[in-house]
């Protein structure tokens, strides 16, 4: 629809909105309160997201339809077929390709206004400090908790905020940890599950698809400005249908973001 539109990158860094971008998201603009202002925050933002399965494609989704600028996407692995029971970006066809690769190419589809990277590899440091540059906010969209830990301590160590959002079977949470604001993951969660198998947990595809949303609304709002963001957990249980929201607060005993990371007793 848009074609040519990205063929520099001047347009992009107007301060004015395209005409191409008032017809694109007219009807979020019409929300009363979500102005042109929150719209072009949104579009001067860039996000990295740790995985795109069921989880984290529904937030990519959410993202790049909102108008998000620029977003880094980084998962390793090929489509399989028990995956499909959750996938918003992928279908039949890419079962044995990169998972990374099919998410880029289907929201490229979906939008020409939103620059996009993939990155088929596993979540290291090494790698993070290659692609994170100018990120505005890290979500963390992973399966396992070697990977979480690792996305969380970056973002304590780069002073980025971290988005962390997970589900099992009907259990699903997420929150938003903001530096010397709300402590961070570790401070939530200071230890792993020794009994936790991140391929052998349940998944729906809607609890998957609900707490997405719930995430990429969280992200929106934060990243565009537009109302408040609760500092606090939120827990969706939808086998009871029940939310619920708990106060995050800083632990100073954190090793990651507390006062023992840089050696002091309090």
């Amino acid at each position: 629809m848009f074609e040519g539109f990205l063929s520099t990158m001047d347009d992009l860094n107007s301060v004015n909105m395209l005409k191409e971008e008032k017809i694109r998201y007219a009807r979020q603009l019409s929300h009363p309160g979500f102005t042109e202002k929150n719209q072009l925050k949104l579009r001067n933002a860039k996000v990295l997201i740790a995985g795109v399965g069921g989880l984290g494609g529904a937030i990519a989704h959410g993202l790049v339809c909102a108008g998000i600028g620029r977003l880094e996407i980084i998962h390793y692995g090929v489509l399989e077929e028990p995956d499909l029971n959750r996938q918003t970006l992928m279908g039949e066809n890419g079962v044995g390709i990169s998972r990374a690769l099919l998410a880029s190419e289907r929201l490229k589809e979906i939008s020409s206004l939103v620059q996009i990277e993939a990155h088929d590899k596993a979540v290291t440091e090494k790698v993070l400090e290659e692609i994170c540059d100018g990120v505005d906010l890290i979500i963390d969209a992973r399966h396992n908790f070697p990977e979480r830990k690792i996305l969380n301590t970056f973002a304590v160590t780069k002073n980025i905020p971290l988005l962390f959002a997970a589900m099992n079977g009907m259990e699903s949470q997420a929150a938003l940890f903001v530096p010397e604001k709300t402590g961070c993951l570790n401070c939530l969660y200071p230890e792993n599950p020794q009994d936790w198998d991140p391929f052998g947990f349940s998944v729906f595809g809607a609890v998957s698809h609900t707490i997405g949303s719930m995430a990429a609304m969280i992200a929106i709002k934060f990243l565009s400005g537009y109302g408040e963001v609760d500092e606090t957990l939120i827990s969706l249980n939808m086998e009871t249908m029940k939310l619920r929201h708990f106060k995050l607060h800083k632990d100073p005993s954190c090793l990651i973001c507390g006062c023992e990371r840089h050696g002091l007793r309090i």
